[in-house]
Parts: C-alpha cells; structure tokens; sequence
C-alpha cells in the first residue's frame, strides 16, 4: 500500500516541556491505525498538529506524497482530514441533520435553506452506515451509539480522506461498541483511513491493522497488530511488564459496615444487599442496568422513594450528598471531569475540599497541614504532577483520578463508591488504580465498585452482584471461577 499520510520527525514543546521529540507516524491508504499510548504519550498533540489546532515545532508533514502545513482546522479539514474528538462536538438543541450539514447547509438557487434536501442527504449519510434513526430527530434525544455515528456522518459529508477517532467508545454500550466495529470495516471497504485511539487493548485487536506506540513523547514501535502479542504491546506502552492479576478468592467473616434494605426510585427496584468492612464489592451489568443509579442513591445524589440505609448498624438517613460524606461515603465519580472534580482549581483545592474544617479553626486556614496530607498521598498514590498547586485541568486522566482517591483517604472516608473507575486510563494507571483499591480495602475500608469491564472485577473484587433493568438478580462469590456466567446473567437477566 502506498502511504496517504507521513509525519516525519515532528517535534512540539509547551513551557517546560517537550510533549513530541521527532516522532514519525504514517497512514496505508484505506488501513485503521491505532494509535496508542500511556497518558500524556503525546498522541493528542500528534493529531492536534494533524487537526491544524497547534503547529509543529520541527518536522514535515506530507499529503499524497505533497509537502503541507496545517496553521488552522479549516486547513486541516479542507485537505480531507477530520477528527471525531472524545468529547463530541454536536449541538444539542439541533437536529441529527442540522449537526451533520452545520456550517455548510444546501441551499436552493434563492440563497434559502433547502431543508427538505439536507434531510434527504442526511438520510442516505445515515443509511449508507446502516443506521435506521430519522434526521430531524433532535440530537438531545440521542443514544450516544447515535450521536457518535451522528460524527461519522458528519465527517462522511465533508467529503474526507481521513478520519481520526479518539476514544471513539468511551460512553457506548457493548452492542454500540459491536456497531462501531461494523462501521469502521465499512469505512475501510469505501477507502477510507482511519486512526483509532484509544486504551482498550481489545478494541485495537478488533478493528485495527497496524499500531503505532508512543512513550513520553518519543515515537517507540509501529508494527501490525497481528505480529504483536497484547504482553508485548503493553511493555511497549508502559515500558514495563504487568502481570495480570486476579484477585485471590478468601473465605471469610467481616464485620458489616453498610446494608441497604429495599431501595426504590426511578431507575432502582428494592436493592437490598450488605458490603463488609475491608470488601470489595463489585456491581456488574449492562448500561441502563441501574448501577450508577444504585451509587447515586446511597450517596443521596438520587432520592430513594422508599427504602432503608444501615451504617455500623445503626439507621441513617442520607438525603444529600453532605451527609454521605459526614458520614465517612465519598463518590468516585463514572464523569470526573463534570462531577468529580473541578478542573480549574488545583490538584490541592480538590483534594481538600471535603476536609476543609479538619484544616480549619475559626476563619483561618492551616495551609501547611494540607499541604503536608496532600504530599502523603502524591507520594503513596504515586501522583505525577510538577507541584500541588497545578490545576486540575492540568493532569492527565490518570493522575486526575488518584487526585479525587485521593480526596477521600485525607477525609479518611470509610466506604469509597467508585463507578467506572478506569473509564478512559491507560493500561498502566489502570494497574496503579487497581492496587491502590487493593491497599484501601486491605486498610479496613469498604469499596463498592460499578464496571461495565470483566476483567476489572475478576482483577480486584471479592463479592460481585449482577443488575438487570433496576434489580439484584444475582450474586457470585468467586468471581474469578464464575465468570463466564456472570457475563450470562448480565447479558440475559
């Protein structure tokens, strides 16, 4: 195959650091590439130079075999590339066809809209991705398998070479993941290429033909996929082997610390079920089985309508999330960036901020005593970043999620609810993630933890419930040896 796309040698500095050092990257006309990398690899800044969003430092870039220069995203785009970001860029309050022809609506001979036409053409957008959904329906209304197919069309539509897509199933559920797929291999039947980022090690496996590694910032292997085992790739990423471990089944008595007894709302049906003191509990289950809903509850984010909560064994009464906290429950939210955490204060301000009158007396603030818990828990969460006074924003998807961990053991919270802990991390955070549940749960707390992954509950879970459409239905003791038919009862109900 001749090459559609080559980078060669690009390099691009911030302030203090050199985020690409003469990195090579290169697209197979009609191939899928994955592009992968730890946290802060430098793939984002790669494809931002590819989008015209920065320019390079050094290096060349050339197009069919021409040498160009993306200065903005219109240049980028106009030259065929497009770029379906993680954070989708579709506007909620307009139509699927509105999104799809933004910016460059058809219009008639008198210069007016021909809306008729733009959902015609939209329709046969939609349908040449075997998508069945009407175009006037307003994207609000939208699964997120929709909206993102919404983004394909709208890259289909401007007539592109290559579409770039990042993280493209971080919201999706597994039937919209398997869509995905189906997409992507008729893309590269019509010609299209295709760059694929993201964490997940068996989507790569799935779609991708080639992959290229990138580690702090340097180019490290571009191979096809189908010559690299998954070991191999993840030392590529990491630049270190991770075993795969599974948790080690023990019996044994705990003390009861949490026991929720027929909670009722909406999206739950009386839920009743205990956690231990030092238990990992895990809750698996389709998307819209209940399971963020279940967390929200016990942390008074959702009201239940009927229902009772047992902490110690003593009854309270949770109503907001202030009196989960009080209580010793902190969330570890399935969106860090919107419910977790604020991104524009520092990794210190959110890390304090439940445990802000534990650093107070009166109207004076201990600044060194918070200082010195958050630099205990940099170093015992293995936190990378260049001081605590940083943003938030700063921080790669990793580092961001020790910092709200982290939150919760200064509060020294008692039971941690953690949804989707890994959604979006890297291969090695997520090790780290999972030995710091590990050292918690070994410490005396309690952790419940919603997954949509298997392995993640096979890898740090003692106790796994099944949800189906609101309900318990079902409870396994040895995760590890059951879990083929804990994928069963989640799928069937």
């Amino acid at each position: 195959m001749s090459n559609i796309l080559e980078m060669k040698n690009v390099s691009k500095s911030f302030p203090g650091v050199k985020a690409l050092q003469n990195v090579n990257f290169s697209l197979e006309k009609g191939e899928v590439h994955c592009l992968i990398g730890a946290n802060g690899a430098g793939k984002s800044t790669l494809m931002k130079i590819l989008a015209g969003v920065y320019n390079k430092d050094e290096g060349e870039i050339l197009l069919d075999g021409e040498s160009v220069t993306f200065k903005t995203p219109s240049d980028s785009m106009a030259l065929g590339i497009s770029i379906i970001h993680q954070e989708l860029s579709l506007i909620e309050e307009l139509s699927l066809a509105e999104n799809i022809f933004l910016g460059d609506y058809l219009k008639s001979k008198g210069g007016f809209i021909n809306w008729k036409k733009v959902n015609e053409e939209a329709k046969k957008i939609f349908s040449l991705l075997g998508v069945s959904a009407s175009p006037n329906m307003h994207t609000s209304e939208a699964s997120m398998g929709l909206k993102q197919m919404t983004e394909i069309a709208k890259a289909i539509k401007s007539e592109c070479k290559i579409i770039v897509m990042d993280e493209p199933s971080t919201a999706l559920s597994s039937d919209e993941v398997l869509k995905l797929y189906d997409v992507i291999k008729l893309l590269k039947s019509q010609g299209y290429t295709i760059v694929y980022i993201s964490h997940k090690l068996d989507e790569l496996y799935a779609v991708g033909d080639r992959v290229t590694v990138l580690r702090n910032g340097k180019w490290v292997i571009t191979d096809c996929l189908k010559n690299i085992k998954q070991p191999e790739l993840i030392h590529h990423i990491t630049g270190r082997s991770i075993e795969k471990g599974e948790k080690v089944h023990t019996a044994s008595t705990r003390e009861e610390l949490l026991r929720v007894e027929g909670f009722t709302n909406e999206k739950i049906k009386n839920v009743s079920f205990a956690v231990g003191k030092g238990e990992i509990l895990g809750l698996y289950g389709l998307v819209g089985s209940g399971r963020t809903e279940l967390l929200r509850a016990i942390y008074g984010a959702d009201s239940i309508q009927s229902g009772k909560l047992y902490m110690n064994g003593e009854k309270k009464s949770i109503l907001t999330p202030c009196h989960a906290v009080d209580l010793g429950i902190g969330l570890v939210p399935e969106n860090r960036k919107t419910e977790g955490a604020n991104l524009g204060l520092s990794i210190l301000e959110n890390a304090i901020l439940p445990s802000l009158n534990s650093f107070s007396k009166g109207s004076f603030v201990n600044r060194k005593n918070m200082k010195i818990a958050m630099q205990n828990e940099i170093r015992r969460l293995n936190i990378k970043a260049s001081s605590m006074d940083v943003p938030m924003g700063n921080l790669s998807g990793g580092n961001q999620q020790k910092v709200i961990i982290a939150k919760w053991l200064i509060h020294k919270s008692k039971l941690l609810l953690f949804d989707e802990p890994t959604q979006g991390i890297d291969i090695g955070a997520k090790d780290e993630i999972y030995s710091i549940m590990k050292e918690i749960s070994g410490q005396g707390s309690s952790i419940i933890m919603a997954t949509s992954e298997i392995e993640e509950l096979i890898t740090v879970c003692d106790r796994v419930l099944i949800m189906f459409e609101g309900k318990v239905i079902k409870e396994f003791t040895r995760p590890v040896e059951d879990k083929n038919d804990i994928m069963n009862f989640a799928v069937s109900g």
